[in-house]
Protein backbone atom coordinates (compact mmCIF):
# COMPACT_ATOMS: atom_id res chain seq x y z
CA UNK A 1 0.00 0.00 0.00
CA UNK A 2 0.79 3.49 -1.22
CA UNK A 3 2.62 6.18 1.80
CA UNK A 4 -0.27 8.37 0.04
CA UNK A 5 -2.71 5.74 0.61
CA UNK A 6 -6.10 6.88 2.52
CA UNK A 7 -4.59 10.72 2.63
CA UNK A 8 -7.12 13.14 1.17
CA UNK A 9 -5.93 15.97 0.03
CA UNK A 10 -8.41 18.75 -0.96
CA UNK A 11 -8.15 20.21 -3.70
CA UNK A 12 -7.18 24.59 -2.85
CA UNK A 13 -5.63 27.60 -4.55
CA UNK A 14 -1.65 27.90 -4.77
CA UNK A 15 -0.58 30.57 -2.94
CA UNK A 16 0.13 33.74 -5.18
CA UNK A 17 3.76 32.66 -5.82
CA UNK A 18 5.03 29.27 -3.73
CA UNK A 19 7.76 30.76 -2.77
CA UNK A 20 8.63 31.52 1.20
CA UNK A 21 10.40 35.04 0.75
CA UNK A 22 10.48 35.89 -2.69
CA UNK A 23 11.68 34.35 -6.21
CA UNK A 24 15.17 35.91 -6.11
CA UNK A 25 16.32 35.15 -2.59
CA UNK A 26 14.57 31.99 -2.75
CA UNK A 27 16.88 31.03 -6.09
CA UNK A 28 20.30 32.55 -4.38
CA UNK A 29 19.89 31.42 -1.00
CA UNK A 30 17.91 28.14 -0.63
CA UNK A 31 17.09 26.30 -4.04
CA UNK A 32 20.21 26.95 -6.18
CA UNK A 33 22.32 27.43 -3.24
CA UNK A 34 24.13 23.95 -3.29
CA UNK A 35 24.53 24.82 -6.96
CA UNK A 36 26.34 28.26 -6.29
CA UNK A 37 28.23 26.97 -3.54
CA UNK A 38 29.56 24.58 -6.17
CA UNK A 39 30.38 26.97 -9.01
CA UNK A 40 31.60 29.02 -6.11
CA UNK A 41 33.72 26.36 -4.59
CA UNK A 42 35.45 25.67 -8.25
CA UNK A 43 36.19 29.09 -8.79
CA UNK A 44 37.58 29.53 -5.18
CA UNK A 45 39.81 26.26 -5.56
CA UNK A 46 41.59 27.18 -9.28
CA UNK A 47 43.55 29.61 -7.78
CA UNK A 48 46.45 29.08 -6.31
CA UNK A 49 46.86 28.02 -2.39
CA UNK A 50 49.38 30.82 -2.00
CA UNK A 51 46.98 33.69 -2.82
CA UNK A 52 45.28 32.29 0.47
CA UNK A 53 47.69 31.85 3.12
CA UNK A 54 47.84 34.18 6.00
CA UNK A 55 49.17 33.77 9.18
CA UNK A 56 47.05 32.15 12.64
CA UNK A 57 48.40 31.73 15.26
CA UNK A 58 52.11 31.87 14.21
CA UNK A 59 51.08 29.67 11.16
CA UNK A 60 50.36 30.19 8.07
CA UNK A 61 46.54 28.44 6.94
CA UNK A 62 44.58 28.35 3.87
CA UNK A 63 41.96 31.40 4.33
CA UNK A 64 39.45 28.88 2.50
CA UNK A 65 39.80 26.48 5.00
CA UNK A 66 39.92 29.18 7.76
CA UNK A 67 36.48 30.38 6.77
CA UNK A 68 34.46 27.64 5.90
CA UNK A 69 35.67 26.37 9.72
CA UNK A 70 34.40 29.22 10.93
CA UNK A 71 31.71 29.79 8.99
CA UNK A 72 30.03 26.02 9.60
CA UNK A 73 31.08 26.35 13.45
CA UNK A 74 28.80 30.41 13.05
CA UNK A 75 25.70 28.74 11.84
CA UNK A 76 25.83 26.72 15.13
CA UNK A 77 26.03 29.67 17.50
CA UNK A 78 23.56 31.24 15.39
CA UNK A 79 20.79 29.03 16.67
CA UNK A 80 21.04 30.66 20.34
CA UNK A 81 19.23 34.20 18.54
CA UNK A 82 15.97 31.85 17.97
CA UNK A 83 16.65 29.73 21.26
CA UNK A 84 18.02 31.86 24.93
CA UNK A 85 17.52 35.65 22.58
CA UNK A 86 13.60 34.89 21.99
CA UNK A 87 11.75 35.74 24.90
CA UNK A 88 8.65 33.66 23.59
CA UNK A 89 10.54 31.23 22.71
CA UNK A 90 12.57 31.31 25.98
CA UNK A 91 9.32 30.58 28.68
CA UNK A 92 8.44 28.03 26.87
CA UNK A 93 11.13 25.67 27.61
CA UNK A 94 13.18 27.82 30.55
CA UNK A 95 14.99 24.16 31.21
CA UNK A 96 15.60 23.17 27.97
CA UNK A 97 17.79 26.53 27.47
CA UNK A 98 19.35 26.53 31.17
CA UNK A 99 19.22 23.30 32.93
CA UNK A 100 20.14 21.04 30.45
CA UNK A 101 23.03 23.51 28.72
CA UNK A 102 24.75 23.62 32.22
CA UNK A 103 25.08 20.06 32.86
CA UNK A 104 25.96 18.92 29.50
CA UNK A 105 28.81 21.83 29.72
CA UNK A 106 29.78 20.34 33.13
CA UNK A 107 29.79 16.59 31.78
CA UNK A 108 31.92 17.02 28.46
CA UNK A 109 34.16 19.30 30.66
CA UNK A 110 34.59 17.02 33.41
CA UNK A 111 34.94 13.67 31.91
CA UNK A 112 36.73 12.54 28.50
CA UNK A 113 34.51 9.80 28.01
CA UNK A 114 31.29 12.02 27.68
CA UNK A 115 33.41 14.37 25.31
CA UNK A 116 34.99 11.99 23.28
CA UNK A 117 31.38 10.42 22.40
CA UNK A 118 29.36 13.28 21.94
CA UNK A 119 32.09 14.27 19.40
CA UNK A 120 31.42 11.22 17.22
CA UNK A 121 27.55 11.78 17.57
CA UNK A 122 28.18 15.44 16.49
CA UNK A 123 29.45 14.00 13.23
CA UNK A 124 26.87 11.93 12.46
CA UNK A 125 23.99 13.79 13.80
CA UNK A 126 25.27 17.07 11.57
CA UNK A 127 24.83 14.70 8.50
CA UNK A 128 21.05 13.59 9.58
CA UNK A 129 20.59 17.58 10.61
CA UNK A 130 21.21 18.72 7.33
CA UNK A 131 19.06 16.56 5.91
CA UNK A 132 16.29 17.74 8.11
CA UNK A 133 17.25 21.37 6.72
CA UNK A 134 16.16 20.93 3.30
CA UNK A 135 13.11 18.49 4.52
CA UNK A 136 11.73 21.86 6.15
CA UNK A 137 12.30 23.98 3.37
CA UNK A 138 10.15 21.32 1.36
CA UNK A 139 7.48 21.10 3.78
CA UNK A 140 7.27 24.93 4.02
CA UNK A 141 7.30 24.58 0.09
CA UNK A 142 4.24 22.15 0.17
CA UNK A 143 2.37 24.62 2.87
CA UNK A 144 2.90 28.03 0.42
CA UNK A 145 0.76 25.73 -1.89
CA UNK A 146 -1.90 24.46 0.56
CA UNK A 147 -1.52 21.23 0.76
CA UNK A 148 -2.19 19.03 3.56
CA UNK A 149 0.69 19.30 5.80
CA UNK A 150 0.54 15.22 6.48
CA UNK A 151 0.68 14.59 2.70
CA UNK A 152 3.71 13.01 1.99
CA UNK A 153 5.81 14.36 4.99
CA UNK A 154 7.11 10.42 5.83
CA UNK A 155 7.98 10.01 1.68
CA UNK A 156 9.72 13.68 1.96
CA UNK A 157 11.62 13.00 5.22
CA UNK A 158 12.79 9.33 3.82
CA UNK A 159 14.29 10.76 0.69
CA UNK A 160 15.91 13.75 2.36
CA UNK A 161 17.80 11.26 4.28
CA UNK A 162 19.19 8.98 1.29
CA UNK A 163 19.71 11.81 -0.56
CA UNK A 164 22.47 13.31 2.29
CA UNK A 165 23.00 10.27 4.22
CA UNK A 166 23.00 7.94 0.91
CA UNK A 167 26.21 9.24 -0.67
CA UNK A 168 28.14 9.68 2.80
CA UNK A 169 27.18 5.78 3.36
CA UNK A 170 27.63 5.15 -0.40
CA UNK A 171 30.87 7.31 -1.66
CA UNK A 172 34.41 6.96 -1.51
CA UNK A 173 34.66 9.36 1.44
CA UNK A 174 32.84 7.05 4.05
CA UNK A 175 36.27 5.93 5.23
CA UNK A 176 37.29 9.73 6.14
CA UNK A 177 33.90 10.13 8.09
CA UNK A 178 35.09 7.12 9.72
CA UNK A 179 38.61 8.46 10.19
CA UNK A 180 36.86 11.89 11.58
CA UNK A 181 34.69 9.98 14.31
CA UNK A 182 38.01 7.80 16.04
CA UNK A 183 39.93 11.72 16.31
CA UNK A 184 37.61 12.80 19.17
CA UNK A 185 38.15 9.08 20.97
CA UNK A 186 41.95 9.41 20.64
CA UNK A 187 41.84 9.37 24.48
CA UNK A 188 41.41 5.82 24.58
CA UNK A 189 44.45 5.08 22.12
CA UNK A 190 46.63 3.97 25.52
CA UNK A 191 43.63 1.84 27.00
CA UNK A 192 43.79 -1.81 26.34
CA UNK A 193 40.72 -2.70 27.45
CA UNK A 194 37.63 -4.29 25.21
CA UNK A 195 35.95 -0.97 24.53
CA UNK A 196 39.32 0.68 22.81
CA UNK A 197 39.59 -1.92 20.67
CA UNK A 198 36.18 -2.39 19.28
CA UNK A 199 35.99 1.80 18.85
CA UNK A 200 39.27 2.41 17.93
CA UNK A 201 39.83 -0.61 15.47
CA UNK A 202 38.11 -3.49 14.95
CA UNK A 203 34.19 -1.46 14.38
CA UNK A 204 36.63 1.25 11.99
CA UNK A 205 38.51 -1.67 10.33
CA UNK A 206 34.99 -3.58 9.70
CA UNK A 207 32.87 -0.88 8.34
CA UNK A 208 35.84 0.39 6.24
CA UNK A 209 36.61 -3.34 4.97
CA UNK A 210 33.26 -3.76 3.81
CA UNK A 211 32.15 -0.34 2.71
CA UNK A 212 31.14 -1.99 -0.76
CA UNK A 213 28.82 -3.70 0.48
CA UNK A 214 27.05 -1.19 2.85
CA UNK A 215 27.15 1.16 -0.82
CA UNK A 216 25.77 -2.02 -2.32
CA UNK A 217 22.69 -2.22 0.52
CA UNK A 218 21.99 1.59 -0.16
CA UNK A 219 21.68 1.51 -3.71
CA UNK A 220 19.34 -1.54 -3.40
CA UNK A 221 17.62 0.75 -1.34
CA UNK A 222 17.82 4.31 -2.94
CA UNK A 223 16.61 3.06 -6.62
CA UNK A 224 14.25 1.19 -5.49
CA UNK A 225 12.54 4.08 -3.04
CA UNK A 226 12.87 6.89 -5.60
CA UNK A 227 10.73 5.14 -8.13
CA UNK A 228 8.17 4.57 -4.92
CA UNK A 229 8.53 8.45 -4.10
CA UNK A 230 7.63 9.35 -7.67
CA UNK A 231 4.48 6.94 -7.99
CA UNK A 232 3.43 8.22 -4.66
CA UNK A 233 2.96 11.75 -5.53
CA UNK A 234 1.71 10.81 -8.62
CA UNK A 235 -0.90 9.70 -6.50
CA UNK A 236 -1.14 12.44 -3.94
CA UNK A 237 -1.53 14.64 -7.35
CA UNK A 238 -4.64 12.49 -8.34
CA UNK A 239 -6.13 13.06 -4.95
CA UNK A 240 -5.90 16.80 -5.47
CA UNK A 241 -2.32 17.83 -4.21
CA UNK A 242 -0.37 20.62 -6.13
CA UNK A 243 3.07 20.05 -7.17
CA UNK A 244 5.15 22.78 -5.85
CA UNK A 245 8.07 23.21 -7.92
CA UNK A 246 10.17 25.27 -5.63
CA UNK A 247 10.44 21.39 -4.05
CA UNK A 248 11.16 19.53 -6.77
CA UNK A 249 14.26 21.63 -7.63
CA UNK A 250 15.32 21.78 -4.76
CA UNK A 251 15.51 18.11 -4.37
CA UNK A 252 16.65 18.12 -7.26
CA UNK A 253 19.84 20.57 -7.01
CA UNK A 254 20.21 18.98 -3.39
CA UNK A 255 20.17 15.55 -4.71
CA UNK A 256 22.37 16.34 -7.52
CA UNK A 257 25.04 18.16 -5.74
CA UNK A 258 25.30 15.67 -2.70
CA UNK A 259 25.47 12.75 -5.06
CA UNK A 260 28.42 14.58 -6.91
CA UNK A 261 30.81 16.00 -4.24
CA UNK A 262 30.53 13.14 -2.10
CA UNK A 263 31.13 10.40 -5.14
CA UNK A 264 33.39 12.46 -7.45
CA UNK A 265 34.89 15.58 -5.41
CA UNK A 266 37.69 15.46 -2.76
CA UNK A 267 36.48 14.78 0.98
CA UNK A 268 37.60 18.37 1.51
CA UNK A 269 35.77 20.06 -1.55
CA UNK A 270 32.62 17.71 -0.52
CA UNK A 271 33.16 18.80 3.11
CA UNK A 272 33.50 22.69 2.29
CA UNK A 273 30.49 22.50 -0.43
CA UNK A 274 27.77 21.12 2.02
CA UNK A 275 28.67 22.83 4.58
CA UNK A 276 29.09 26.08 3.10
CA UNK A 277 25.23 25.94 1.28
CA UNK A 278 23.77 24.63 4.47
CA UNK A 279 25.06 26.91 6.80
CA UNK A 280 23.90 29.74 4.09
CA UNK A 281 20.66 28.45 3.88
CA UNK A 282 20.31 28.74 7.52
CA UNK A 283 21.51 32.14 7.88
CA UNK A 284 19.16 33.37 5.70
CA UNK A 285 15.77 31.85 6.74
CA UNK A 286 16.83 32.71 10.46
CA UNK A 287 17.31 36.20 9.20
CA UNK A 288 14.07 36.07 7.60
CA UNK A 289 12.33 34.31 10.37
CA UNK A 290 13.79 35.91 13.13
CA UNK A 291 15.02 39.44 11.60
CA UNK A 292 12.37 41.78 14.11
CA UNK A 293 13.21 39.94 17.23
CA UNK A 294 17.01 40.39 16.38
CA UNK A 295 16.78 43.61 15.91
CA UNK A 296 14.82 44.30 19.20
CA UNK A 297 17.30 42.60 20.83
CA UNK A 298 20.14 45.11 19.78
CA UNK A 299 17.65 47.94 20.39
CA UNK A 300 17.98 49.54 16.49
CA UNK A 301 14.41 49.19 15.81
CA UNK A 302 13.99 53.14 15.68
CA UNK A 303 17.27 53.67 13.88
CA UNK A 304 17.05 54.16 9.86
CA UNK A 305 19.39 51.35 8.97
CA UNK A 306 19.18 49.24 12.05
CA UNK A 307 17.98 46.34 10.56
CA UNK A 308 21.16 46.51 8.51
CA UNK A 309 23.25 46.92 11.85
CA UNK A 310 21.25 44.17 13.68
CA UNK A 311 22.16 41.85 10.64
CA UNK A 312 26.12 42.71 10.61
CA UNK A 313 25.94 42.88 14.41
CA UNK A 314 24.57 38.75 14.26
CA UNK A 315 26.87 37.78 11.34
CA UNK A 316 29.93 38.94 13.16
CA UNK A 317 29.17 37.88 16.35
CA UNK A 318 28.62 34.24 15.00
CA UNK A 319 31.81 34.23 12.61
CA UNK A 320 34.13 35.35 15.48
CA UNK A 321 32.43 32.35 17.78
CA UNK A 322 33.36 30.12 14.73
CA UNK A 323 37.32 31.83 14.00
CA UNK A 324 38.11 31.19 18.41
CA UNK A 325 36.04 27.74 17.87
CA UNK A 326 38.03 26.77 15.14
CA UNK A 327 41.53 28.40 16.11
CA UNK A 328 41.78 29.65 19.52
CA UNK A 329 39.23 27.14 21.66
CA UNK A 330 41.68 24.42 23.34
CA UNK A 331 41.36 22.51 26.66
CA UNK A 332 38.83 20.41 28.24
CA UNK A 333 36.21 23.36 29.03
CA UNK A 334 37.06 25.26 25.56
CA UNK A 335 36.35 21.97 24.03
CA UNK A 336 33.23 21.55 25.59
CA UNK A 337 31.55 25.03 25.01
CA UNK A 338 32.07 23.99 21.40
CA UNK A 339 30.88 20.58 21.53
CA UNK A 340 27.95 21.89 23.79
CA UNK A 341 27.01 24.63 20.89
CA UNK A 342 26.85 21.82 18.46
CA UNK A 343 24.80 19.56 19.83
CA UNK A 344 22.16 22.23 21.28
CA UNK A 345 22.19 23.56 18.01
CA UNK A 346 21.31 20.40 16.59
CA UNK A 347 18.67 19.78 19.23
CA UNK A 348 17.11 23.33 19.35
CA UNK A 349 16.60 23.88 15.86
CA UNK A 350 14.47 20.68 15.56
CA UNK A 351 11.65 21.60 18.37
CA UNK A 352 11.62 25.37 17.63
CA UNK A 353 10.87 25.17 14.41
CA UNK A 354 7.77 22.74 15.05
CA UNK A 355 6.92 24.66 17.71
CA UNK A 356 7.16 28.41 17.00
CA UNK A 357 6.33 27.94 13.21
CA UNK A 358 4.35 24.81 13.08
CA UNK A 359 5.35 24.57 9.49
CA UNK A 360 7.34 21.31 8.95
Amino acid sequence: MSMASGTAVPVKEPSNSGFIIGPVYDSMLIIGCPLFTLLLSAALFSLPESAFLFPIREEKLDLRFVFIAAFTTAHLFLVFFRSHANANIFREYPLRFTVVPLVLLLACGLSVWVAGLVGVIVIWWDVYHSSLQTFGFGRIYDAKRKNNPVAGRRLDYWMNLILYTGPVLAGVHFINHIRLSQAPLQFLATDDSLVSDLLLRKAPDFLTTHQGYLAAVVLSIAVPFLIYYLYSYYLLQQQGYQISWQKVWLLTITGAVSIYVWGFRSFVDAFWIMNFFHALQYFAIVWFMEHKNITRLFRLQNFSFGKFMALVWTVTICFLFGLWAGYYATGAWMTSVVLTTSILHFWYDGFIWSVKKKLV
